[in-house]
């Protein structure tokens, strides 16, 4: 479990976490944390929108569903996380670096790429994706009215 993200956000979350630091004091005597990052790393709304991108690029480009989630998580999330974070760096250029371009794609679906970016880095993260589009396709990615309906129905909590 070691360089694993652990979040609280329920009673029993943290329990759990209370536990697994128990097990951890009880093993070692000795643990260091990490000073932890308070309230959600950003907002559903920049998650909505990259996926809403996802889904019209897949289509405007006759892809198959989820092959631009998987580019777009190798091509821009992964240099991003890997310039900025020394642990995702070591531990993506151990399990992943190795593996041939049709392998990484393929592990975009099992690796956290950008569920553990910061605003600030899903911000650029974004931006890239959409100089990408129209650059190379003269895609423009917007979301057509489907962020819109996402956030009527979380009743704007989006």
């Amino acid at each position: 479990m070691a360089g694993q993200a652990h979040t609280v956000n329920s009673e029993h979350s943290k329990l759990c976490m209370h536990k697994w630091v128990d097990d951890l004091y009880e093993e070692h005597k000795y643990v260091t944390f990490d000073y932890p990052k308070i309230g959600a790393a950003r907002s559903l709304s920049a998650n909505s929108l990259s996926h809403i991108w996802y889904n019209i690029a897949d289509k405007m480009l006759s892809d198959q569903v989820g092959d631009n989630r998987r580019y777009c998580k190798l091509h821009f999330g992964v240099p991003i996380l890997r310039g900025e974070c020394e642990k995702f760096r070591s531990a993506y250029d151990k399990a992943i670096k190795p593996f041939d371009y049709s392998i990484k794609l393929q592990l975009m679906d099992f690796w956290p790429v950008t569920s553990i970016m910061s605003r600030e880095q899903m911000g650029r993260y974004l931006t890239a994706v959409q100089i990408h589009y129209a650059s190379n396709h003269a895609l423009v990615l917007e979301s057509r009215g489907e962020f819109n309906e996402l956030q009527r129905k979380a009743g704007g909590n989006v």
